[in-house]
C-alpha cells in the first residue's frame, strides 16, 4: 500500500511540476514575439506588394495584397496585445513599454492599409482623392518606423531581456 501511496504522490507531484512549467511559459510575454514578427514581416511584405501593384496600375493585385496585408496586420496586433496583457500581468514595465510600442507600430500600419484599400477603391472615379489617401497611407507607413526605432533602441539597451 505504501508503494502505491508513493507512487500516487511522485504523479501528482510530476503533473503539478509540469502544469507550473507550461503555466510559466504561457504567462511569459515574450513568447508571443515569434508570432508578432512573423505576422509583421508578412504584413510588411503584402503590402510592399501592394504598392508595387498599384505603381504597375495592377489595381485588383494591389487590393488583394492589401487585404492580405491588413490581415497579417491584425494576426501581429492581437499577438502583441496579448503580450502587453501579459506584460501587465507580470508588471514587467520593460516589456509593457516595448509591446505598447509594438501595438502604436501595428496600429499605424493597419490605417495605413487602410488608407491604400480606399484609395485603390477611388483610383479610376476619383484619381486626386485617391492621390490623397496614397499620400495618407505613405505618411502613416512611415510614421510607424518612429515605434519601429523605439522598439529597437529598446533591445540595443536590454540585450539580456531581447536575446
Amino acid at each position: 500500500m505504501n508503494k502505491k501511496l508513493i507512487l500516487g504522490c511522485l504523479i501528482i507531484i510530476l503533473l503539478l511540476l509540469s502544469g507550473l512549467i507550461a503555466y510559466n511559459y504561457i504567462s511569459k510575454p515574450d513568447t508571443e514575439v515569434p508570432f508578432i514578427n512573423s505576422h509583421l514581416q508578412k504584413g510588411n511584405n503584402e503590402y510592399n506588394l501592394a504598392v508595387e501593384s498599384l505603381n504597375n496600375r495592377n489595381y485588383n493585385d494591389s487590393l488583394q495584397h492589401c487585404n492580405e496585408s491588413y490581415k497579417e496586420y491584425k494576426l501581429a496586433r492581437e499577438s502583441a496585445e496579448n503580450a502587453l496583457n501579459k506584460s501587465i500581468r507580470n508588471q514587467n514595465t520593460l516589456l509593457g513599454d516595448y509591446f505598447t510600442y509594438t501595438t502604436y507600430e501595428i496600429d499605424l500600419k493597419m490605417d495605413s492599409t487602410v488608407q491604400l484599400y480606399n484609395g485603390l477603391q477611388l483610383v479610376k472615379s476619383n484619381p486626386n482623392m485617391a492621390y490623397l489617401d496614397f499620400t495618407r497611407s505613405n505618411q502613416l507607413m512611415s510614421n510607424a518606423t518612429f515605434y519601429s526605432q523605439k522598439r529597437s533602441q529598446l533591445e540595443e539597451q536590454n540585450p539580456d531581456t531581447f536575446r
